[in-house]
């Protein structure tokens, strides 16, 4: 009998819904109808693996009996990459509207491992210390992929980036068990460069510096409209920390902007400019997930001019369905990932500087900032990305044109905001059942310029969520990674 104890990674893939009984799936389908699910999901899990290890290796693979396998690794850095090829065959399984999505959980844990290579791959012996950190991580509340605290030691330095720590909630009997969880994994060479052009204005509105900058981003493929393709850019946003809401010497603020404090927010992703008309009838004629949509809400016309007359529902909606579509979760900003992404970096009231002009943003620009200069008043929106400069993250309209909104609640300062860059709920997360008031942000082209500053919330009072208005719309953040 060959055996001995090895340095191993394990991975364990399961799909999403295992943790149901073997009798409950039983009563839907009945027992042959539950063997026939259970050989279909050993069938596509396998094919993916041949696929993903060259050459196939199943001494490595330990398959559960089910929809659960274990996969051994000498290296994290293979485990990782087997992870990152295994997620995209998934992902181009459920994008062909034909198949029945499958959604699975990644878990990896570090650790001596009692290997038996005389055994069959499913008799083979892996230490209770390794299986028992394991089945916690896999069966963690959301996230597809954690890892414990000696696998994430080790993993590669330019991923590190993309965990969360977290602690995962044991049974009575055990301890919380520390880990990582996966937002995003990227991988590089998916992601493009751009260049663009930033400026900063004085307190008179006139611009004192102009500075070339890029940015990376992905591109998200919506499909073909008017002959060419549909698509969503999103802009690689750097994690840091910052201080969010208004000093109490800043012009024209509001209580509802206080008390500044410090958020530390993670790496994620955002749209370049809000949802377009384009964009959104795409999306909207994607399958319903929770609620229908209107095809053509806006009441100012044009392909590339920013979706209007939305609700937060609708909003919400929206990112259900391109989550659905691509792959990927996304949702609504959070107002901590607003505001972040929005000062990009500085302090001031706009990202141009101490005030804002009307060739530089679309607002109500017979109203001033401070000592800038009344300007053109539009009256309607423009298309997006139409003057041409971005800030120091390279999104444009954060200033003016719509209003944008974001997933919290409304609250009436900050006083016990979370300090994480998360969304802050009042009661529960279950965005279907949320009544009350969200938060809008960034200003519209009817406000004045004083609601149109990085720490403005709201404007002129909070919104309630089914409320629709012709100066509403949104943009989409990519936070929380792959679907699998």
């Amino acid at each position: 009998m060959e055996s001995g104890n090895l340095k191993l990674t394990v991975v364990q893939l399961d799909l999403v819904k295992s943790s149901e009984s073997t009798y409950a799936i039983e009563r839907e389908l009945g027992v042959q109808g539950t063997r026939i699910l259970i050989k279909r999901i050993q069938e596509f899990v396998e094919k993916a693996l041949d696929s993903v290890i060259t050459p196939p290796d199943h001494d490595l693979i330990i398959s559960l009996g089910g929809d659960g396998y274990r996969i051994l690794f000498k290296d994290v850095k293979d485990a990782y990459q087997f992870i990152k090829k295994f997620r995209q065959i998934v992902e181009v399984y459920n994008k062909n509207r034909n198949n029945k999505p499958r959604e699975f959980r990644i878990a990896a844990t570090t650790g001596e491992v009692d290997f038996d290579k005389s055994e069959p791959c499913a008799n083979k012996i892996i230490g209770h210390y390794v299986l028992a950190p394991l089945s916690r991580l896999v069966t963690a509340a959301s996230g597809w992929f954690y890892v414990d605290e000696p696998t994430f030691k080790i993993l590669p330095d330019d991923v590190k980036q993309y965990f969360t720590e977290e602690l995962v909630k044991a049974k009575d009997h055990e301890d919380d068990i520390k880990a990582w969880r996966c937002k995003i994994i990227f991988d590089e060479q998916e992601l493009q460069s751009q260049n663009f052009e930033s400026v900063t204005v004085n307190a008179n509105g006139q611009v004192t510096n102009k500075r070339q900058k890029q940015a990376s981003y992905f591109v998200e493929s919506l499909g073909q409209a008017a002959g060419k393709p549909s698509v969503i850019e999103m802009v690689k946003i750097p994690g840091g920390t910052f201080k969010m809401g208004s000093p109490p010497d800043e012009l024209e603020r509001r209580d509802s902007e206080s008390p500044q404090h410090l958020v530390h927010v993670e790496p994620f992703f955002l749209a370049k400019y809000p949802v377009t008309q384009e964009q959104w009838k795409f999306v909207a004629q994607l399958p319903q997930v929770n609620r229908k949509l209107d095809e053509d809400p806006s009441g100012f016309k044009g392909a590339n001019r920013p979706v209007e007359r939305v609700s937060w529902y609708d909003a919400i909606e929206f990112c259900l369905r391109l989550s659905q579509y691509t792959g990927r979760i996304y949702s609504l900003p959070s107002e901590a990932q607003w505001e972040y992404a929005c000062r990009a970096g500085t302090t001031t009231p706009f990202h141009f500087g101490q005030t804002i002009t009307s060739e530089l943003a679309n607002y109500d620009a017979n109203y001033v900032y401070g000592t800038g200069v009344k300007g053109t008043y539009r009256k309607e929106t423009t298309p997006v990305g139409s003057f041409g400069v971005a800030n120091a993250f390279g999104l444009y309209d954060m200033h003016g044109n719509v209003w944008e909104w974001c997933l919290d609640d409304w609250h009436n300062n900050y006083e016990g905001a979370p300090a994480d860059g998360s969304a802050w709920f009042d009661d529960n997360d279950n965005l279907y059942h949320k009544q009350g008031y969200a938060v809008l942000r960034g200003g519209s082209c009817f406000v004045s310029p004083k609601v149109c500053r990085c720490a403005s919330r709201n404007g002129y009072g909070r919104a309630v969520r089914d409320v629709i208005f012709n100066n509403f719309g949104f943009r989409v953040v990519c936070a929380v990674g792959r679907i699998l």
